[in-house]
């Protein structure tokens, strides 16, 4: 009986075969070796921020002011772009005692996340830590907090532009939602997501965040 072709060229011609398997493993090799030596080269560029191949997950963390910036370095591991709100603490009903706030956090909230980024955001305490005049964030040489609640943008620089009073005047929600908006697009244009959510929000006048 005939053996199948496959077989007989098999039998017949053992070595090309092998030369094949050979030369399949070479290029296999020969391929993650190149990963791998890109991998380090990014790994080189990236410094000591951790390489994420398939891109960075946002992160949103609520934290005490008196722990913030223990916390910024991870915000700056995480998805860009990266912004930092500083928001009043809760009364003893655990809602927050700054009615600014109450209005404007949600907002953020929305428009950052939404825009593909990350927020840190910062509680200033109790209302009676915040009057004093003294409050570590008030007086912070680096980046003072001279009303809640306020919205910095932060690179591997550090704090960057800041928006607070138009966040303090008793604005609608499409309102401040196109402040958010129209901050978001101007400290953080041209990554991922950003110019097309904000664009959504402000042409339609801070009534929508379809894409958020």
């Amino acid at each position: 009986m005939a053996q199948p072709h496959g077989k007989h060229h098999h039998q017949n011609h053992p070595k090309s075969y092998s030369w094949a398997a050979i030369m399949s493993g070479v290029l296999i090799v020969s391929t993650l070796a190149l990963v791998g030596t890109q991998v380090l080269q990014a790994r080189r560029i990236a410094g000591s921020r951790p390489l994420l191949i398939f891109g960075r997950r946002k992160l949103h963390r609520v934290v005490h002011f008196s722990e913030y910036k223990q916390v910024v370095p991870e915000l700056l591991e995480h998805a860009e772009p990266h912004f930092v709100a500083f928001t009043s603490g809760v009364d003893n009903q655990g809602r927050p005692w700054c009615g600014d706030c109450a209005a404007a956090m949600p907002i953020i909230r929305e428009v950052v996340l939404g825009a593909g980024g990350s927020l840190l955001e910062v509680s200033v305490g109790k209302r009676e830590d915040w009057a004093n005049r003294q409050h570590p964030m008030r007086v912070d040489p680096d980046c003072p907090v001279r009303f809640v609640p306020t919205l910095y943008y932060w690179s591997e620089k550090g704090c960057g532009s800041s928006v607070a009073n138009p966040l303090n005047n008793d604005e609608t929600e499409e309102s401040l939602r196109l402040i958010v908006a129209k901050f978001v697009q101007q400290t953080a244009s041209g990554q991922r997501y950003v110019d097309r959510i904000t664009r959504e929000i402000i042409e339609s006048g801070g009534k929508g965040c379809g894409g958020c």
